[in-house]
């Protein structure tokens, strides 16, 4: 079984359902994106995580050389993202972080996991990951 392909917007992102994982996969190219295209993006992988109850969510950001701007950095950690999130079925969530080699700065993944169950509760878990392997684990399990 392949992925279906969600929602694609160019050098920005490409949001599709990995059977494999049983996952959303979004596949950052970039996460800085000008106006609300991070935002209609990750709208568009929510409302297919509703429609089609989809428990798994994987943020594979790492090849991503730039992260998210001020403003969709605000909108992620704000309460209108948060509670998009809690009125959808996901209950766990990966990261794959940016690579050495992609050039962004990742100091911010050391707190990645942390961050998000404080900000979802005990209703998540989250994972980094290294590899698909490592998240097909994570995700089974």
């Amino acid at each position: 079984m392949g992925k279906r392909i969600l929602h694609h917007a160019a050098g920005l992102v490409e949001v599709s359902y990995r059977p494999d994982l049983a996952a959303v996969y979004l596949k950052w190219f970039s996460e800085y994106g000008e106006g609300t295209r991070v935002k209609d993006a990750v709208l568009a992988a929510l409302d297919w995580v509703r429609a089609h109850d989809v428990a798994h969510w994987v943020a594979d950001v790492s090849t991503s050389p730039r992260a998210l701007s001020e403003r969709d950095y605000r909108w992620v950690s704000g309460e209108e993202f948060r509670a998009a999130i809690l009125d959808s079925p996901l209950r766990k969530f990966v990261l794959i972080p940016p690579l050495p080699n992609s050039g962004q700065d990742a100091g911010w993944v050391a707190d990645w996991e942390q961050n998000t169950l404080t900000r979802f509760g005990d209703r998540v878990q989250a994972k980094v990951c290294d590899s698909i392997e490592d998240a097909r684990a994570f995700l089974a399990g």
